[in-house]
Protein backbone atom coordinates (compact mmCIF):
# COMPACT_ATOMS: atom_id res chain seq x y z
CA UNK A 1 0.00 0.00 0.00
CA UNK A 2 2.63 2.37 0.95
CA UNK A 3 4.39 1.47 -2.17
CA UNK A 4 1.74 2.47 -4.39
CA UNK A 5 0.91 5.60 -2.53
CA UNK A 6 4.48 6.46 -3.58
CA UNK A 7 4.53 5.64 -6.98
CA UNK A 8 1.08 7.65 -7.04
CA UNK A 9 2.95 10.75 -5.47
CA UNK A 10 6.01 10.29 -7.77
CA UNK A 11 3.47 10.26 -10.75
CA UNK A 12 1.62 13.68 -9.33
CA UNK A 13 4.86 15.16 -8.93
CA UNK A 14 6.30 14.36 -12.55
CA UNK A 15 2.79 15.30 -13.96
CA UNK A 16 3.02 18.62 -12.46
CA UNK A 17 6.92 19.15 -13.86
CA UNK A 18 5.94 18.40 -17.53
CA UNK A 19 2.90 20.22 -17.13
CA UNK A 20 4.86 23.65 -15.56
CA UNK A 21 7.39 23.03 -18.19
CA UNK A 22 4.87 22.47 -21.11
CA UNK A 23 3.01 25.84 -19.81
CA UNK A 24 6.60 27.83 -19.41
CA UNK A 25 7.81 27.01 -22.95
CA UNK A 26 4.41 27.45 -24.64
CA UNK A 27 4.57 31.52 -23.88
CA UNK A 28 8.08 31.67 -25.75
CA UNK A 29 10.44 34.58 -25.53
CA UNK A 30 9.44 37.94 -24.19
CA UNK A 31 10.08 39.48 -27.19
CA UNK A 32 9.72 43.06 -25.25
CA UNK A 33 11.98 45.61 -26.94
CA UNK A 34 12.43 43.81 -29.71
CA UNK A 35 11.34 45.88 -33.49
CA UNK A 36 8.10 45.02 -34.13
CA UNK A 37 7.63 42.78 -37.68
CA UNK A 38 6.46 44.47 -40.41
CA UNK A 39 3.36 43.07 -42.10
CA UNK A 40 0.88 44.14 -44.61
CA UNK A 41 -2.32 42.02 -44.06
CA UNK A 42 -5.56 42.32 -45.91
CA UNK A 43 -8.38 43.76 -43.94
CA UNK A 44 -12.02 43.49 -43.61
CA UNK A 45 -12.93 46.63 -46.09
CA UNK A 46 -11.23 44.48 -48.59
CA UNK A 47 -8.06 46.77 -48.91
CA UNK A 48 -4.50 46.27 -47.11
CA UNK A 49 -3.20 47.40 -43.79
CA UNK A 50 0.78 47.56 -43.25
CA UNK A 51 1.86 48.04 -39.55
CA UNK A 52 4.33 50.91 -40.96
CA UNK A 53 0.96 52.78 -42.08
CA UNK A 54 1.08 53.58 -38.19
CA UNK A 55 4.51 54.90 -38.08
CA UNK A 56 5.59 57.08 -35.39
CA UNK A 57 2.41 56.46 -32.91
CA UNK A 58 1.64 53.99 -30.59
CA UNK A 59 -0.40 51.07 -31.67
CA UNK A 60 -2.60 48.07 -30.26
CA UNK A 61 -2.20 44.90 -31.69
CA UNK A 62 -5.13 43.10 -30.66
CA UNK A 63 -4.66 38.96 -31.75
CA UNK A 64 -8.30 37.53 -31.41
CA UNK A 65 -10.64 34.93 -33.33
CA UNK A 66 -14.53 35.14 -33.16
CA UNK A 67 -14.68 31.38 -32.30
CA UNK A 68 -12.65 32.36 -28.90
CA UNK A 69 -14.79 33.15 -25.58
CA UNK A 70 -11.96 35.33 -23.70
CA UNK A 71 -11.47 36.90 -27.24
CA UNK A 72 -15.23 37.67 -27.46
CA UNK A 73 -15.84 38.59 -23.76
CA UNK A 74 -12.73 41.01 -24.11
CA UNK A 75 -14.36 42.97 -27.24
CA UNK A 76 -16.97 45.15 -25.50
CA UNK A 77 -13.72 46.35 -22.85
CA UNK A 78 -11.53 47.24 -25.94
CA UNK A 79 -14.77 49.37 -27.52
CA UNK A 80 -15.14 51.14 -24.15
CA UNK A 81 -11.17 52.03 -23.87
CA UNK A 82 -11.00 52.79 -27.73
CA UNK A 83 -13.97 55.64 -27.40
CA UNK A 84 -11.87 57.15 -25.24
CA UNK A 85 -8.46 56.79 -26.48
CA UNK A 86 -8.85 57.51 -30.16
CA UNK A 87 -5.26 58.80 -30.42
CA UNK A 88 -3.92 55.21 -30.41
CA UNK A 89 -5.01 52.89 -32.85
CA UNK A 90 -6.53 49.41 -32.43
CA UNK A 91 -5.16 46.71 -35.10
CA UNK A 92 -7.80 43.51 -34.73
CA UNK A 93 -6.13 40.56 -36.52
CA UNK A 94 -8.01 38.18 -36.67
CA UNK A 95 -7.13 34.18 -36.54
CA UNK A 96 -9.45 31.79 -38.43
CA UNK A 97 -12.54 34.16 -38.50
CA UNK A 98 -13.20 34.28 -42.13
CA UNK A 99 -12.36 36.53 -44.55
CA UNK A 100 -13.72 40.25 -46.33
CA UNK A 101 -17.19 40.52 -45.94
CA UNK A 102 -17.67 37.48 -43.31
CA UNK A 103 -14.70 38.66 -41.60
CA UNK A 104 -16.58 42.19 -41.41
CA UNK A 105 -20.41 40.91 -40.08
CA UNK A 106 -19.00 39.02 -37.63
CA UNK A 107 -16.83 41.56 -36.15
CA UNK A 108 -19.41 44.30 -36.11
CA UNK A 109 -21.98 41.58 -34.74
CA UNK A 110 -19.60 40.84 -32.06
CA UNK A 111 -19.13 45.34 -31.71
CA UNK A 112 -15.67 45.40 -32.94
CA UNK A 113 -15.00 49.12 -33.31
CA UNK A 114 -11.69 49.15 -34.56
CA UNK A 115 -9.78 48.04 -38.00
CA UNK A 116 -9.98 43.89 -38.47
CA UNK A 117 -7.43 42.27 -40.18
CA UNK A 118 -6.78 38.66 -41.19
CA UNK A 119 -4.54 37.27 -39.91
CA UNK A 120 -1.24 35.23 -41.53
CA UNK A 121 0.38 32.01 -40.35
CA UNK A 122 4.01 33.96 -41.14
CA UNK A 123 2.79 37.20 -38.60
CA UNK A 124 1.35 34.85 -35.98
CA UNK A 125 5.17 32.81 -35.71
CA UNK A 126 6.94 36.46 -36.15
CA UNK A 127 5.02 37.65 -33.05
CA UNK A 128 5.15 34.67 -30.98
CA UNK A 129 1.16 34.07 -30.69
CA UNK A 130 0.02 31.32 -29.27
CA UNK A 131 -2.69 31.87 -26.93
CA UNK A 132 -5.93 33.73 -27.83
CA UNK A 133 -6.07 36.29 -27.05
CA UNK A 134 -2.82 38.46 -27.47
CA UNK A 135 -1.98 41.95 -27.22
CA UNK A 136 1.07 43.42 -28.15
CA UNK A 137 1.82 47.32 -27.37
CA UNK A 138 4.35 48.78 -30.38
CA UNK A 139 5.57 52.13 -29.57
CA UNK A 140 5.85 55.04 -31.55
CA UNK A 141 9.59 54.28 -31.93
CA UNK A 142 7.84 50.58 -33.61
CA UNK A 143 9.42 48.80 -30.27
CA UNK A 144 7.31 45.93 -28.86
CA UNK A 145 6.87 47.90 -25.47
CA UNK A 146 4.18 45.20 -23.91
CA UNK A 147 2.96 42.22 -24.42
CA UNK A 148 -0.72 40.65 -22.74
CA UNK A 149 -1.36 37.05 -23.00
CA UNK A 150 -4.85 36.15 -22.20
CA UNK A 151 -8.24 38.63 -22.12
CA UNK A 152 -7.51 42.42 -20.72
CA UNK A 153 -9.95 44.78 -18.99
CA UNK A 154 -10.19 48.61 -20.02
CA UNK A 155 -8.26 49.44 -17.58
CA UNK A 156 -5.82 46.81 -17.67
CA UNK A 157 -5.33 47.87 -20.85
CA UNK A 158 -5.00 51.73 -19.75
CA UNK A 159 -2.50 50.47 -17.71
CA UNK A 160 -0.38 49.01 -19.91
CA UNK A 161 -0.83 51.56 -22.16
CA UNK A 162 0.44 54.08 -20.14
CA UNK A 163 3.18 52.27 -18.87
CA UNK A 164 4.70 51.66 -22.41
CA UNK A 165 4.69 55.62 -23.19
Amino acid sequence: MIRMLRDWGAAIVVGFAVFFLVDRLSTGADPTGDVAPAFELQNAAGGTTKLSDYAGKMVVLNFWGSWCGPCVQEIPEFAAWAAKNTDVPILGIAQGSGSGEKLAKSAARLGVTWAVLESDPAVLSAYGVNVYPTTVIVGPDGAIKRVIRGAVDADGLDRAVVASK
